[in-house]
């Protein structure tokens, strides 16, 4: 059901202590919320990973109706409801004041409409917000009870571990399971295609193998342009190739949309 498993390694927590395996990033992390869990989130300080639980969160990915649409020359603003809470999004894209009644990814700016959002959590002024890196309209309502279901489940095994024979097995593969209790359980995007796991496409495969291969020393990910240009493919068809990785937690984006790194 879910691209998440409590072994270590991944874009996820591994089982180590504390949520992570030593030395990643919680922003290297993409996990299922509800605005719920988002409003329970603490923060030590202000520099500070937002934790649920004993288990940092870096990049967050939602399903919710998306409303109250504001559009500005640097950014958009939304109101974000799930059916369990309300929170503000942001997402910061230029706009030309001629294109500010246009339609949104499709979305007359006036409709109310569900979007699945990934961005991350932030706080201004003692008011949490969410910091929209990724979005787009669903198209099958489906989706909606399939976001509850995965977070539902990456919550339970964060929190017990998997069943036994579920960890049996993926011990038997050489792979660390998440240990149960005390939120020591962990979760995990399956972000890298093996011999045996291939993704959903040849061309996601092929962004993925590029992201793996080529140096990436300042952080930053790689130009969606640098990729088009080294795999000769079409730009819409890596646009919804990206698109799709990015809401399977395969990739993740960095210091804006048009860069993306491997989840790892």
């Amino acid at each position: 059901m879910s691209q998440y498993s409590p072994s270590g390694g991944g874009g996820g927590f591994s089982g180590s202590q504390g949520g992570g395996s030593p030395g990643q990033k919680a922003s290297q992390t993409i996990r299922p919320v509800t605005i719920a869990q988002l409003r329970k989130a603490t923060q030590m300080h202000s520099d500070a990973d937002w934790k649920l639980g004993e288990n940092s969160i870096g990049q967050i990915k939602l399903v919710a109706e998306v409303r109250d649409h504001r559009v500005q020359n640097t950014h958009r603003s939304f109101l974000l409801d799930d059916g369990t809470g309300t929170i503000n999004g942001k997402l910061w894209v230029d706009t030309q004041s001629e294109d500010y009644e246009e339609p949104f990814r499709g979305i007359p700016v006036n409709q109310t409409a569900h979007f699945r959002i990934t961005g991350n959590l932030r706080s201004h002024s003692g008011k949490r917000y969410i910091q929209i890196s990724n979005m787009r309209p669903v198209k099958d309502m489906n989706e909606i009870y399939y976001h509850i279901m995965e977070t539902i489940y990456v919550h339970v095994v964060i929190q017990k571990g998997l069943p036994s024979s579920f960890a049996s097995g993926e011990q038997a593969q050489g792979t660390s399971a998440g240990t149960s209790g005390g939120g020591q359980g962990a979760y995990m995007v399956q972000s890298r295609p093996t011999g045996q796991q291939k993704l959903f496409s040849r061309l996601a495969d092929q962004v993925a193998n590029y992201l793996a291969t080529t140096p990436n020393e300042t952080g930053e990910g790689a130009s969606v342009g640098d990729i088009a240009r080294a795999l000769k493919c079409d730009p819409m068809q890596l646009s919804e190739t990206v698109e799709r990785m990015i809401d399977e937690g395969h990739v993740y984006t960095t210091i804006d949309e048009s860069h993306i790194q491997l989840a790892s």
